[in-house]
């Protein structure tokens, strides 16, 4: 009778010691089951990630005309990239990632809105030292108006000069003027 109770006295004590290891330390035992999961990162079954502290959202609306002054005398047909974001971090570079515009225009008229872009200077060749990047203005409401809206992968230096206007077929004399959203980021990293 006395065997059985050292017996029981000692499995009690070991089993109130994994109890109270387990409701004191339940991060390092869930740690140690979580550190058994493997992930992969493959193109067919890719894991979601998020941009970091490192990028800061961008937005600007600019305003490109062509024989017309609907845009006004204080509209911006272009943009300087910013040297630092709103909390002084400074900038490495902007990516845009989407495009769209809202123009106004006359029937006939077969347009684009066009963003050029400088080159970094190691990549300036033979002269050419602008990027230009077309997006087509789809027409709509009987021709008087025109659209586009297109992800977009454009990469610009701090201080770089971003650029809009309108090119194209004008059937009339009255031109068009488009607004033009740019929208993306700014990487400090």
């Amino acid at each position: 009778m006395n065997l059985v109770r050292k017996v029981l006295t000692t499995l009690g004590g070991v089993f109130l010691a994994a109890l109270l290891i387990a409701a004191l330390a339940p991060n390092a035992t869930r740690g140690v089951a979580a550190s058994l999961v493997e992930v992969t990162n493959t193109a067919s079954n890719a894991v979601p990630t998020e941009d970091g502290p490192g990028n800061f959202p961008f937005g600007a609306t600019l305003c490109a005309e062509d024989l017309n002054s609907v845009c006004g005398s204080v509209a911006k047909s272009g943009l300087l990239v910013p040297l630092t974001t709103s909390t002084g971090a400074a900038v490495k570079r902007l990516v845009i990632e989407d495009v769209s515009a809202f123009c106004n225009m006359e029937p006939g008229d077969d347009i684009s809105t066009l963003i050029s872009v400088p080159l970094p200077a190691d990549n300036v060749m033979n002269g050419q030292n602008t990027l230009l990047y077309g997006f087509p203005i789809t027409v709509t409401v009987n021709g008087a108006f025109g659209i586009t809206h297109s992800p977009a992968r454009i990469y610009a230096a701090p201080g770089a000069e971003i650029g809009t206007q309108i090119a194209g077929f004008f059937a009339g004399n009255l031109g068009a003027s488009c607004n033009i959203s740019l929208t993306g980021h700014l990487e400090t990293k």
